[in-house]
């Protein structure tokens, strides 16, 4: 409550005899006395839970120029014939499949990819309000559907860019290439080089080589193991590998303990050439995934190195 102050003067004569008030002027003494009187403030009705005779529609409040009208107006120009076949015709009635593309696309948009998020906007939100006909599909009902239009969602998204085309929203007249370089969050050691890979590839041959010298001589003559001219390959190696095993099993046995140490020894070198082998198939997974390539990342097969001027791998 505000207060309003207000002055009130009184003027009173003063108590004088007849003969001094001939002799003085005419004049009052005045007497000054302050009051307050409290202001009312005024407030705009705030009820909460008042109902209303007609209910204000959601989308007065929504921007013309929003783009979850976009939204709205693409997916209702959408044909989701083939949708009807992944829904049953018994059971309960199921949410119509395009207020749940546009819950799905309209979160998109806005970056938010999480079912959980989705369903708290479905209840904060008015722009998802106006989008789902006031109904409150769960977070579970949400990725239901996002799982089981997986197959579909290609052919949506390719009416989408027609009708978007369409409506003039985008033009597929001119495509715009974008050359700038964004460092990504991707772990800078999940990269795999080519030089690396050609180079111990490289190595592990003369490794394999030098290996298969010391072994069965008559195995490695047989699979031409020795010629240089000749390319192992992992196939090969298995098939070496193999013969050698079932050589080692028919040794007879023996007491003497020198033969006993050289069958050990052999068997060693078995399971090391065992293990070059499974290398050797490493390298050649790894180049056949590079193909032209001077890299890419075991994480994310498409993505190759590029270097920047500042970046993790100081090559600024």
């Amino acid at each position: 409550m505000s207060k309003c102050w207000h002055n009130l003067f009184l003027c009173a004569k003063p108590r004088l005899s007849q003969v001094q008030a001939l002799l003085l002027p005419k004049v009052y003494v005045t007497l000054g006395v302050s009051f307050f009187v409290m202001a009312k403030l005024h407030f705009r009705p705030y009820i909460p839970n008042q109902t209303v005779l007609f209910p204000q529609r959601i989308d007065e409040n929504i921007a013309a120029n929003d783009p979850v009208r976009i939204v709205n107006a693409v997916v209702d120009n959408l044909n989701l014939d083939n949708f009807k076949k992944l829904y049953k015709e018994t059971g309960r009635s199921a949410y119509h499949p395009k207020m749940m593309l546009k819950v799905i696309i309209y979160a998109y948009m806005n970056n938010i990819y999480s079912c959980r998020k989705k369903e708290k906007l479905l209840l904060r939100d008015i722009h998802y309000f106006w989008l789902v006909g006031n109904e409150h599909p769960d977070f579970i009902t949400i990725n239901r559907f996002r799982n089981r239009v997986k197959e579909e969602i290609n052919n949506v998204f390719t009416q989408l860019v027609l009708v978007l085309a369409d409506k003039g929203f985008i033009s597929l007249d001119v495509e715009y290439i974008d050359g700038t370089k964004i460092e990504s969050k991707a772990n800078k050691y999940t990269f795999v080089w080519r030089k690396t890979i050609e180079k111990n590839r490289t190595r592990l041959l003369n490794k394999i080589r030098i290996l298969l010298e010391q072994v069965d001589e008559a195995i490695v003559q047989e699979n031409s193991a020795k010629d240089t001219s000749v390319e192992l390959t992992p196939s090969m190696l298995s098939g070496i590998v193999d013969e050698l095993k079932e050589v080692l099993e028919h040794q007879p046995a023996t007491q003497d303990k020198e033969q006993k140490k050289a069958l050990r020894e052999k068997k060693k070198q078995v399971r090391e050439l065992e293990g070059y082998r499974d290398k050797l198939m490493e390298y050649d997974n790894h180049l056949e995934v590079l193909g032209e390539r001077n890299s890419y990342s075991k994480t994310d097969p498409d993505a190759t190195f590029m270097r920047m001027k500042e970046d993790a791998m100081k090559n600024g």
